[in-house]
């Protein structure tokens, strides 16, 4: 895996940008997702990007290689490549099948005991809803125990991460995949040192959420995006017909060109400069070259200011940008059963419920307006 010609670079220059609570977090985060084809290489490719200088490590216990990710650290310590862990910037995540109150803290004993760590710098929950699936599942994957966003029992897994923060195990919390309404609930009912820092939420030149982005940031909460290239090497389950490729755009391939980068590199800078760098980006490679490669965004500028605004836009007929509104992220293995096969009730917050109650409530009423549609349309189809 280690490219003897593929020179480290420093550390010391690759951008941070500051958390609320004050703490600096590297803007480039190396993502551990696996992609099922690649775990095999996980440790060897971990092991390679903190050799070549990468500090932020994004992991997740949904990945199934948190162990491999922790040899891949020792590996590095004994190596030489880094004194401990604490050169290291960790995130880590609360898995959906975890989010009992019960489930949390022993999910997060066992994140940090595979990593190899006494505590995690940052650890999010990963999806808003306690809906799982079996890993490596097809797209037609159902959960029929799926239910929505119900704002009581966040609640009650976020007051238990935040109990394990002021245990000391973690040091700053954060969401992953929050929508504006389950922000807004959350904001409205934490204390002030149990608000969220941070929001990994997908970011891509042609899926921007500039306004959801913008809304984050004026509480206080920093955004980092995956997916930062459009993610070619996805799963097959999150491919469709209607996605496009990011690195085919035509500005994207043109500002390429004239920056002699791959259409890649333009991706990530884009994602480092964008909206005066006031974020990060999460993305993985196998391949050392390429590893060193999305590096070097963040630490130069490597887009002109004109140049991110062609990818951005302003809002104005002069310059549209290219958000195309493309989300490769549908989470359709997540749907309860009352989105009727509809992916845009994951994210579009038409289903968001403030009590178990209230979605008992909608639930049976749906049941009873389902059951008589169906009746009724069987009815038709005999005639």
């Amino acid at each position: 895996m280690t490219d003897p010609f593929s020179q480290a670079i420093s550390p010391e220059i690759v951008r941070s940008i500051s958390l609320s609570t004050g703490r600096k977090m590297p803007i480039a985060a190396y993502g551990t997702f696996h992609s099922d084809w690649a775990q095999a290489l996980m440790k060897g490719a971990t092991l390679e990007a903190i050799r070549l200088g990468w500090r932020h490590l994004d992991t997740a216990r949904a990945y199934e290689n948190e162990d491999v990710v922790g040899e891949a650290i020792r590996e590095a310590i004994r190596k030489g490549y880094i004194s401990s862990a604490n050169d290291l910037f960790i995130t880590g995540k609360l898995w959906n099948g975890h989010m009992s109150p019960k489930d949390i803290a022993p999910a997060l004993d066992k994140t940090l005991q595979d990593l190899g760590i006494e505590q995690i710098d940052l650890y999010l929950n990963h999806w808003p809803w306690p809906n799982v699936h079996a890993p490596g599942c097809t797209g037609d994957q159902r959960n029929p125990d799926a239910v929505p966003y119900i704002h009581e029992a966040f609640l009650e897994t976020w007051a238990e991460i935040c109990k394990l923060k002021k245990a000391g195990k973690i040091i700053d919390i954060g969401t992953s995949n929050h929508t504006r309404a389950t922000m807004e609930l959350l904001l409205r009912d934490v204390a002030a040192d149990e608000r969220p820092v941070c929001n990994q939420m997908e970011l891509h030149p042609l899926f921007q959420q500039a306004e959801l982005r913008r809304y984050f940031e004026s509480e206080g909460i920093a955004c980092t995006g995956y997916m930062a290239m459009g993610s070619p090497k996805r799963p097959s389950r999150d491919k469709f017909k209607e996605h496009r490729s990011d690195m085919h755009d035509p500005v994207i391939q043109e500002i390429a060109r004239e920056c002699g980068v791959s259409a890649g590199q333009v991706c990530i800078a884009w994602a480092a400069q964008r909206e005066n760098h006031s974020g990060g980006y999460v993305v993985m490679s196998t391949n050392a070259e390429r590893i060193r490669e999305n590096l070097v965004p963040a630490t130069k500028n490597i887009l002109s200011a004109e140049q991110v605004l062609r990818i951005s836009g302003d809002g104005t007929d002069a310059n549209p940008g290219i958000d195309a509104n493309n989300r490769l992220i549908w989470g359709q293995v997540f749907l309860w059963p009352e989105a009727d096969g509809d992916w845009r009730l994951l994210w579009d917050d038409s289903q968001v419920f403030l009590t178990r109650d209230g979605y008992q409530k909608f639930k049976s009423s749906w049941n009873s307006h389902h059951a008589v549609q169906l009746a009724t349309t069987h009815g038709r189809a005999g005639h």
